[in-house]
């Protein structure tokens, strides 16, 4: 089988390994071109471009998936597959290229949460259950026939960085069987049961923004969700403050600590969100780097009483 990679981010690392270290053909990557980012405005490439270097696989560089360029150069490789993670929704004409067909990997059980954002959903919602689904893609999106799907348990525990990783790891797993049942015909379609769609849309910055006026449960949801990046915060004194390693420390608590204070227990950091008490392992303030939260305590006043907003 002859194939086509399509990715951007590091999400794209397992089954792009998969691919390559497997029996089957790999022709190409298709990445996005290098472009202009951090506060330098550094030129950075793509996690697929550099890996696909340092694998020696081919790399075709796009800005625009309609162009004509594009189209004539995946035409000319002949591919049997192509198969797409975290990339831009292609147009009808390029998922028809295949002599098989394109396939996507998507980190939800379909059709819940089609979109972009799906990982944070699972863990802002907390669910306990989330998976890997392999679609035969069409152009709208997440939307195509069910190839295969795999659940996994998400623990109580558990970040975006912990998810992120063993999704990535399952959707590898699952993409090499979903390749192998189409090379000796024998795979079972399902169809999408479109009544039951749900959706996780890019996230917005103001959702980073910690609400303590929500339960103490979906604070601890919420900054879960955005661990390790981009992290979840609150305002103390004036500047921004993200919450990292975040875990229960104590639940059901009636006492006269103010939502979204600091607390000091020995070594450890905790903070109180309305019944529920968290530890907190790691914290960054606004304009400094990440340090431990044992040694931010060194540095407060222990008389002060300090609430994030």
């Amino acid at each position: 089988m002859r194939l086509v990679f399509f990715g951007n981010p590091d999400f794209c690392k397992y089954p792009l390994l998969s691919i390559y270290k497997s029996d089957y053909k790999l022709l190409s990557v298709v990445t996005n071109i290098d472009r202009q980012s951090g506060r330098g405005l550094n030129i950075s490439s793509t996690y697929v471009k550099q890996k696909a270097l340092e694998l020696n696989v081919p790399v075709i560089e796009t800005e625009d998936v309609n162009s004509e360029s594009l189209y004539q150069t995946l035409t000319d490789l002949k591919p049997d597959i192509f198969v797409v993670v975290a990339f831009s929704i292609l147009p009808d004409r390029i998922l028809d290229i295949p002599k098989k067909c394109s396939i996507n990997i998507h980190p939800s059980m379909l059709p819940k949460y089609r979109g972009s954002s799906p990982i944070q959903y699972a863990l802002l919602n907390g669910d306990k259950k989330t998976g890997v689904t392999i679609i035969d893609m069409n152009q709208n999106v997440d939307s195509g026939n069910i190839l295969e799907q795999k659940e996994m348990e998400v623990p109580n525990d558990v970040n975006f960085g912990y998810l992120y990783e063993k999704l990535g790891i399952l959707g590898s797993k699952l993409l090499l069987e979903v390749i192998d049942n189409i090379s000796n015909d024998r795979l079972n379609i399902k169809i999408q049961d479109h009544d039951k769609k749900t959706f996780a849309p890019k996230i917005k910055k103001s959702q980073y923004k910690i609400n303590f006026d929500q339960t103490g449960l979906k604070v601890y949801n919420q900054i879960r969700a955005f661990d390790p990046y981009p992290g979840a915060y609150g305002i103390l004194n004036g500047k921004r403050i993200k919450l990292f390693g975040v875990k229960i420390f104590s639940e059901n608590d009636y006492h006269d600590n103010e939502v979204g204070q600091l607390i000091i227990n020995g070594k450890l950091l905790l903070i109180y969100v309305g019944r529920i008490t968290l530890s907190i392992s790691k914290i960054q303030v606004e304009g400094k780097k990440r340090v431990e939260a044992s040694d931010y305590i060194k540095g407060l006043n222990h008389k002060e009483t300090l609430i994030v907003k």
